[in-house]
């Protein structure tokens, strides 16, 4: 998503719903090599499901009620913790 702002210049919130319309497609491809494996526990995958379901849908909304740059702020500290705290894990260091 940072690669699709920065370099290619997409709105914050095009960006947003490229990646989660992407990651749907990925998410179901994998779950059915998951499912034929039999390696995955049906009731709760539904309820993670549902889960999910709800909170793309107020997701979405929420993300409507935010000025791009918010948007840019709050994806680069959370890129920025994330990153922090594996390389900090890699040392021994637990945040």
């Amino acid at each position: 998503m940072p690669s699709f702002i920065y370099f290619l210049r997409a709105p914050v919130k095009l960006a947003i719903g490229t990646s989660m319309a992407a990651f749907v497609w990925m998410a179901l491809v994998g779950a059915i090599f998951k499912i034929y494996q039999g390696v995955v526990n049906i009731p709760v995958a539904v309820t993670l499901g549902v889960g999910a379901l709800v909170g793309a849908i107020y997701g979405a909304k929420l993300v409507a009620k935010f000025k791009s740059n918010a948007l840019k702020a709050l994806f680069g500290f959370l890129f920025l913790y994330v990153s922090l705290k594996y390389i900090l894990q890699y040392f021994g260091i637990h945040i």
